[in-house]
């Protein structure tokens, strides 16, 4: 192996770490948290129900919760 695609190779791992993921997690769960927050004032305002809004706020609370699941947990802060 050359010399050149040596440090290519080693400058791959240490520049991109996937395993990396506090920050994300950290704004995913803040994502979800203020949306289920949402969500229940919608419910006790007492008012008409939009089921759009409410069928819209319960897609993006799960596609976050998705993306929480696949992301590696190896290490995170």
């Amino acid at each position: 192996m050359s010399h050149a695609r040596a440090r290519n190779i080693a400058s791959f791992g240490v520049s991109i770490n996937i395993n990396h993921t506090g920050e994300l997690r950290q704004k995913l769960i803040s994502e979800i948290t203020g949306l289920e927050r949402q969500v229940h004032e919608l419910k006790l305002a007492g008012q008409a129900v939009d089921f759009s809004l409410m069928a819209s706020y319960k897609e993006l609370i799960h596609s976050r919760k998705q993306l929480l699941k696949q992301l590696p947990t190896s290490w995170c802060w």
